[in-house]
């Protein structure tokens, strides 16, 4: 479904990502672990194009092609088939609960304004929000916050959706209840590829892991077999390390 060879990123001399391949399944729930400054992040963001690599295949909605030789139109395309849930929320602070969900229906992609309001409300509901449509970000608490995104994401229908460090900003009250809606999400079949620091998401919820380490990928096994019996050396001491917290 959706699938990315030798993606390449550098900062000037500073190679970020140094030649990833990453192939979703529909119906995947891919979680990407590794140390601070790996590169999971950067993945995430070349593949959305909300950074540019300098190298790299894509092939995602119909569409086939070098990454850096994408035109606008095509990166649009891409993007209307993709969901981002930001770290920071990323929410309009202006604009209550159900007008940042409305935002990418009525501007992007022109739908009605009574249609989008319909959709956002359904979403909200979906994410345990039906009772804060009206609700600014500032009134709500930081999981609330996260699960106003992740409706936001959900309204439009994507094929996948990319997940960075999703509960990172959050005390661990918060973080049970975004993990919550992941989990229920998972439970739908919604594809999803999450850079993550929760373990416990990550082998219970994830039918992969992907542990990146220096711009490059280490392993890549089903999540069972990586909390259990890891493939690579670094990958076994990364496990170790973690169980030992």
């Amino acid at each position: 479904m959706l699938k990315v060879t030798n993606i390449k990123k550098h900062y000037g001399k500073t190679e970020v990502l140094k030649g990833i391949d990453l192939e979703v399944n529909k119906g995947d729930v891919v979680a990407i672990l590794g140390p601070s400054g790996s590169g999971k992040t950067t993945l995430l963001r070349c593949i959305s194009f909300l950074s540019h690599a300098n190298e790299g295949h894509i092939s995602f909605a119909g569409i086939d092609g070098e990454m850096r030789r994408m035109s606008r139109k095509q990166i649009h395309e891409l993007r209307m088939h993709m969901g981002f849930v930001f770290q920071s929320f990323n929410l309009f602070r202006n604009k209550t609960a159900i007008e940042n969900v409305m935002e990418g229906l009525v501007i992007p992609r022109h739908v009605p304004k009574d249609e989008a309001r319909a959709i956002a409300s359904r979403m909200l509901e979906k994410v345990g929000l039906s009772d804060r449509t009206d609700f600014y970000p500032d009134e709500l608490s930081g999981g609330q916050q996260q699960r106003v995104a992740i409706a936001r994401a959900l309204a439009l229908s994507p094929e996948v959706i990319l997940f960075d460090e999703p509960t990172s900003a959050l005390d661990p009250e918060l973080t049970t209840e975004v993990l919550a809606v992941m989990r229920d999400l998972a439970k739908e079949g919604t594809t999803m590829v999450v850079v993550t620091h929760e373990m416990e998401f990550a082998k219970e919820v994830a039918d992969r892991v992907i542990f990146m380490e220096n711009g490059v990928v280490v392993e890549d096994s089903p999540s069972s077999l990586f909390f259990t019996n890891p493939k690579e050396e670094r990958s076994a001491a990364f496990v170790k390390k973690i169980l030992q917290k």
